[in-house]
């Protein structure tokens, strides 16, 4: 299967039925959070609760590493809660804390991007406070990073060409891309000053990091992730397997349509190492 694409590909219509089904779905999410508010208002945090925040951006792993430590047993994942296509939380800190407290019996983790909290907001959340509320209410945060902000962007082109965001099988893919090297090279300045940003709200928290490359890029990597985590939570380790495939392995070379101009703009950039 090949796929192309360009900036100019059009977003796609979407049909009546899929409108429905998003107006119900967000009716969903809405109850939800006005349970998770009732729970942070008359229920208590559990002293036996293992609570984890995964805290990185887009296309880093964060699915992947929620997922791994999901199918150890000891957790019940929440994924995205502050996704925008979920709605905007009124209140994000009351009701991530009350939603974990409505099943204190079960171990609560969620991940969570720092432009979810400030960028999609209409009134944007003190990511700094955010963290450090969650850390002093007994919460455990998963620092999760890509060092390599080409491949992490380009990430993020593969994913738009695709049309998925994840990958369950061993299909082979031949993308193409037609990449603008200046907008490119915003996007990766963006990457950059996000992680700026998410190292100043982490300032005086403890935390565990992962890397993408040297803890989730590769299959034999996860296990020992996994262990390394669960030991900084005092729980007991445990095998785990996961349908999630890479999503990308083509060379640069056959992946980028324009890798000439492209690999020309990034080196005169300083960037050349990250090819």
């Amino acid at each position: 299967m090949i796929i192309v694409y360009t900036p100019n590909n059009k977003p796609e219509k979407v049909s009546l039925n899929k409108k429905v089904n998003g107006w119900y779905r967000r009716g969903l999410y809405l109850r939800r959070e006005w349970i998770a508010y009732y729970c942070k208002l008359f229920k208590q945090d559990s002293l036996e609760q293992h609570r984890v925040v995964i805290f990185g951006q887009g296309r880093t792993g964060s699915t992947l590493l929620e997922d791994l430590i999901f199918k150890t047993g000891h957790f019940q994942k929440h994924g995205e809660l502050f996704h925008k296509s979920r709605g905007q939380i009124l209140f994000p800190l009351p009701f991530i804390r009350g939603l974990a407290r409505r099943r204190p019996e079960e171990n609560f983790i969620f991940h969570v991007k720092i432009y979810q909290l400030v960028n999609d907001r209409r009134r944007p959340e003190d990511t700094a406070r955010f963290l450090k509320a969650l850390y002093a209410s007994g919460w455990k945060i998963i620092y999760l990073s890509r060092r390599n902000k080409v491949k992490h962007v380009l990430s993020n082109y593969v994913h738009n060409a695709r049309g998925a965001s994840h990958k369950f099988n061993d299909k082979k893919e031949e993308i193409e891309l037609q990449i603008d090297p200046e907008g490119f090279l915003t996007w990766v300045k963006e990457r950059e000053r996000f992680t700026e940003e998410e190292k100043k709200a982490l300032q005086g928290l403890e935390y565990i990091e992962v890397v993408y490359e040297d803890d989730l890029e590769k299959q034999e990597m996860h296990q020992g992730t996994v262990d390394r985590i669960l030991d900084e939570l005092s729980l007991e380790r445990k095998k785990v397997q996961t349908r999630h495939k890479k999503v990308n392995s083509q060379p640069l070379d056959c992946l980028i349509k324009n890798y000439d101009q492209f690999k020309k703009h990034l080196t005169d950039h300083g960037l050349a190492k990250y090819l």
